[in-house]
């Protein structure tokens, strides 16, 4: 009974021994292409041209106080847009008396004062438009 209980172990660690992974078959890749011909196309010349041009775009300074009125104004809010870039846009509320200088008609250049309300919040409560000789 020894013999029997003995070999059936010996198997058994025989078997947890032997096994082991192995690798699979490497593919034959056959006819073979340089590397050099699927090399991407340099694009730093590129890049270089259009980074110079963002640079371009980039070099207007937007007045500081300057605004055009936009076209999104309504009777509560007024949008402000960057003079004289354009690109910026803001829209604020209106206090419920606004102080008018000038004309406050939609694309002309202004100067904004702002009323501070609950320490965070900012309200247009003056405009006036500004004439450039």
């Amino acid at each position: 009974m020894k013999s029997i209980l003995f070999f059936a172990a010996c198997m058994a660690l025989l078997g947890f021994t032997t096994t082991s992974c192995r690798f699979a078959n490497s593919p034959t890749l056959g006819d073979t292409v340089a590397a050099s011909v699927f090399e991407p196309a340099d694009t730093a010349l590129i890049n270089k041209k259009t980074r110079a041009k963002v640079v371009d775009s980039t070099l207007v300074a937007d007045s500081v106080g300057l605004y055009y009125i936009g076209s999104g104004s309504t009777r509560e809010f007024i949008q402000l847009v960057s003079y004289p870039s354009r690109r910026d846009t803001t829209v604020y509320g209106k206090t419920r008396h606004i102080r008018v200088k000038g004309s406050a008609e939609i694309n002309n250049v202004v100067r904004v004062k702002y009323y501070l309300l609950n320490g965070k919040d900012s309200l247009v409560k003056e405009v006036e438009q500004v004439k450039f000789s």
